[in-house]
């Protein structure tokens, strides 16, 4: 049986530093954008770098890629950074997007109490953890989407310890270390938050980690901004950014896309 738990908390992102401003900013460019993205703060290296080069500012909304493809769909956004694969297909392909165009990626690791040892990938791991206390962001993010994945590729069905939280990655985290509990997590906000944190991720380079993350264009009043926006995300001087930003030498993110992109939802 899976539990859901509300959090009530502050859901508002009011700005990264530098250029980032209050989504009521009608001046500015809207990007709707995962929130590892900003957990793992690489848009706080990214978007100064754009304004600077480009005089445009970027106001953003952190939520899970589910709920970034619905603004777009709706017109609420001006482009979107998502990180959900055969959603984003099946977002083009409805007609809701112009473009999309992977520009950075990592994986995904398993988070807990302890290393996991002894299994020869993903799947095998999380059919250790059916009747463990498991986070789940439970919010229809890629990392939600691709957890479900995983599960069902183990054949198990969560037992009663599996909490769905409707939450951010930084949540999950937090809550998997308060609880001591495991979470699956995308490997930047693990390395950006894991010195604050009393838990050890397991990783392995299997296809089903791959964790790829993609601009998406849409059409609108602000389409040439857009354009200018995934033209600087693709740049040399983005792509160096990426490759540079690491936490005690450990990098959170590679340049470009992997060379074999998963299928399914990532």
């Amino acid at each position: 049986m899976i539990r859901a738990i509300t959090i009530v908390g502050l859901v508002l992102f009011s700005g990264l530093s530098g250029c980032l401003e209050k989504v009521e900013d009608s001046e500015g460019l809207l990007l709707a954008t995962t929130t590892s993205m900003r957990d793992s703060g690489l848009l706080d290296e990214l978007l100064p770098a754009f304004e600077k080069a480009t005089g445009i500012h970027v106001n953003v909304v952190a939520v899970g890629t589910g709920a970034a493809l619905n603004l777009g769909e709706n017109g609420d956004a001006d482009v979107l950074i998502v990180h959900s694969p055969q959603k984003e297909i099946e977002f083009i392909e409805n007609g809701f997007g112009v473009s999309r165009s992977t520009f950075a990626w990592n994986r995904f690791v398993l988070v807990g109490p302890s290393q996991l040892s002894g299994f020869s990938n993903t799947s095998e791991a999380f059919s250790s953890l059916e009747n463990e206390c498991f986070v789940s962001r439970g919010d229809n993010s890629g990392t939600h989407i691709k957890e479900l994945e995983i599960w069902k590729m183990a054949g198990i069905e969560p037992g009663d310890e599996y909490l769905s939280i409707g939450q951010g990655m930084a949540s999950a985290l937090n809550m998997a270390d308060e609880l001591q509990c495991w979470t699956l997590s995308d490997k930047g906000t693990w390395l950006f938050r894991s010195n604050k944190l009393d838990l050890e991720a397991t990783y392995w380079d299997d296809n089903l980690t791959l964790n790829p993350y993609s601009v998406i264009q849409l059409k609108g009043e602000k389409s040439e901004e857009a354009i200018r926006f995934n033209e600087f995300i693709h740049s040399f001087e983005s792509q160096q950014i990426i490759t540079n930003y690491s936490i005690n030498g450990k990098t959170l993110f590679n340049p470009g896309q992997p060379n074999q992109l998963p299928l399914s939802s990532d």
